[in-house]
């Protein structure tokens, strides 16, 4: 509220939204209900996008940088733990290690992932 009161328009936030936290979904724990409409309550400039788009963070920080007299902030929809099948999506992994077999298995998931991007 400060920044928008006082017109920082250099000021750029960026929420990962994984909806995840240590012990359950953000709904189940403290829903912070919806945070685009929060933040334009605020005064702020929001944007959501697809925060594993590099494109899309990239235009979003440009858009940001062009809005004058307010804050800005980017609302970045993630999945928690993505390109690893068995940790996508889940609070588990928040405060986990995996054990060798299981670093094994994320990084050959992952370097899977990266080679079909490279294709």
């Amino acid at each position: 509220m400060f920044a928008a009161a006082n017109h920082i328009d250099h000021l750029i936030g960026i929420v990962d939204s994984n909806k995840v936290q240590l012990d359950g979904t953000v709904k189940e724990i403290l829903d912070t209900g919806d945070l685009k409409e929060k933040f334009e309550s605020f005064g702020f400039f929001v944007q959501t996008i697809n925060g594993h788009n590099v494109e899309e963070i990239a235009e979003a920080i440009d858009n940001a940088k062009k809005e004058k007299g307010r804050p800005s902030m980017i609302l970045a929809d993630t999945i928690k733990g993505k390109g690893v099948s068995f940790m996508e999506g889940t609070c588990e992994w928040h405060g986990k290690t995996p054990n060798d077999e299981q670093f094994a298995k994320a990084f050959e998931e992952l370097y899977a992932k990266a080679a079909e991007l490279e294709e």
